[in-house]
């Protein structure tokens, strides 16, 4: 089994940054977290097309397991559904690279981060 990422919180950056593919754009919206027949409300903070960083209140479960996200984004009515890929955690904030996703929603989640950078709120 593997372990997921750990790190302290002056690595976190840098780690989160060798790691990086794309644009990605700070943000603030409700995502629903499907691990088995477990499901937890959490917050997703930092968004791209490939990825994101949420925060989970409580214990997440271990390892870098397959799980669905429901992301909830403020400019689409209904869910874009995710197969996600746990990369990393430290504290409540986790890092889920998405493994399955639609091209269309693909679409989506880039002009999200894009429609975020025009307010200002990409992340370098």
């Amino acid at each position: 089994m593997h372990n997921i990422d750990t790190v302290d919180s002056k690595g976190l950056r840098a780690h989160h940054l060798r790691h990086r593919r794309g644009a990605r754009a700070r943000t603030d919206f409700p995502v629903t977290v499907r691990e088995g027949s477990l499901k937890a409300h959490s917050r997703c903070i930092e968004l791209s097309a490939s990825g994101a960083i949420i925060v989970r209140p409580g214990e997440a479960g271990a390892g870098p397991s397959l799980l669905t996200l429901e992301l909830y984004l403020p400019e689409r009515h209904g869910a874009v559904r995710v197969l996600a890929r746990r990369i990393w955690s430290y504290g409540s904030q986790q890092a889920y690279r998405f493994e399955r996703v639609s091209d269309a929603d693909r679409l989506t989640l880039a002009e999200h981060v894009d429609l975020s950078s025009l307010r200002g709120a990409l992340v370098a």
